[in-house]
């Protein structure tokens, strides 16, 4: 075989690996810090930054990405991280890349006075992670009862405890999260995120759900049903006084009409007219307490009654004629 189509699927074969690869490692590639790398460190990752950067512009984004990504390997710089989020950005992948964006403008920051070249590279990476922010979508983890063992991942990459606190970008349609706690069930939850929008997720890592609330105790409804019952009783004893008063007063009415004529009674009648006037008096007072306590039993009996519509306003008045007296009312 040609040694040189042998090199070129092996070139072929390494950088698919790398991608393969790639997802789930680029985040964590870090060799040591800028400032503690040796010489001989810093000219290789820099002869892989080099070749990455080259490759990038010539829009070989695939195969940019494994020459940044070896030199990360070897030196943490933020510049070759800044290339890693745009050689992703340019592939399609606006989520990672606002990621390794965010994780740029901490490491410039970290780095700030070992190089003058990671302020800008700071400024670049905050400036294209603000454009980023409305082609990706965020998810805002709410994650409570957890263990220091309790992992987390959200579209099947892991975000470390402090990120938790942060939106972590996803890429828009549907997301999920992977809430893990040793010696429970994995807990999932799926979300579908539209770009530029902030999803809160909420998850128990303990898996109990939530208890439900207990159903708020309805206060006793007050009943005048006692109420009404006593003065429709107070309103039978008016009645009953105020017609056998008044029958006894009419009876002595006419008894002593039928002794003195229309003239004044002669002595001896002055007990029937006492006892008259006193019967008269009787009368008075139960028609007086029949109309009072009838008024107030029919008030409570409609008051005291379940609402179950909205009735007419109800209506009494007191009706009497020449020998009977009652309640007339509209209801």
């Amino acid at each position: 075989m040609d040694h040189r189509v042998f090199l070129r699927r092996s070139f072929v074969v390494a950088t698919a690996l790398a991608l393969s690869l790639g997802s789930a490692t680029l985040a964590h590639a870090a060799g040591v810090e800028p400032a503690k790398a040796t010489p001989a460190q810093r000219d290789q990752a820099q002869a892989h930054f080099l070749k990455g950067r080259d490759l990038y512009n010539a829009k070989r984004y695939d195969a940019a990405l494994v020459e940044l990504t070896a030199s990360l390997d070897v030196v943490a710089s933020p510049n070759t991280r800044l290339y890693v989020a745009r050689c992703l950005r340019d592939m399609g992948r606006p989520a990672a890349a606002h990621a390794e964006l965010g994780r740029t403008i901490t490491e410039a920051k970290e780095n700030a006075g070992t190089d003058n070249h990671y302020e800008k590279a700071s400024q670049a990476a905050e400036e294209e992670r603000a454009q980023l922010a409305t082609k990706v979508g965020f998810v805002e983890l709410r994650v409570t009862h957890w263990t220091p063992e309790t992992t987390v991942k959200v579209a099947n990459e892991n975000v470390k405890r402090p990120a938790w606190d942060a939106p972590v970008a996803v890429t828009p349609g549907p997301t999920e999260v992977v809430v893990e706690t040793p010696g429970q069930p994995p807990i999932k939850k799926q979300v579908d995120v539209a770009a530029g929008q902030h999803q809160v997720v909420a998850v128990d890592a303990s898996g109990e759900a939530p208890a439900a609330a207990p159903e708020a105790e309805q206060p006793a409804q007050p009943t005048l049903r006692p109420y009404f019952y006593a003065t429709a009783g107070l309103a039978v004893v008016g009645l009953t006084t105020f017609i056998v008063a008044g029958a006894m007063a009419n009876g002595t009415y006419s008894k002593l009409k039928d002794a003195c004529g229309s003239g004044p009674c002669p002595p001896g009648h002055q007990d029937d007219i006492s006892s008259g006037r006193t019967q008269q008096t009787f009368a008075n007072v139960g028609l007086a307490v029949f109309v009072i306590a009838g008024a107030a039993s029919v008030t409570l009996f409609f008051v005291g009654s379940p609402k179950k519509a909205s009735p007419a306003a109800a209506t009494a008045r007191l009706t009497a004629g020449p020998s009977w007296v009652g309640l007339q009312g509209a209801f």
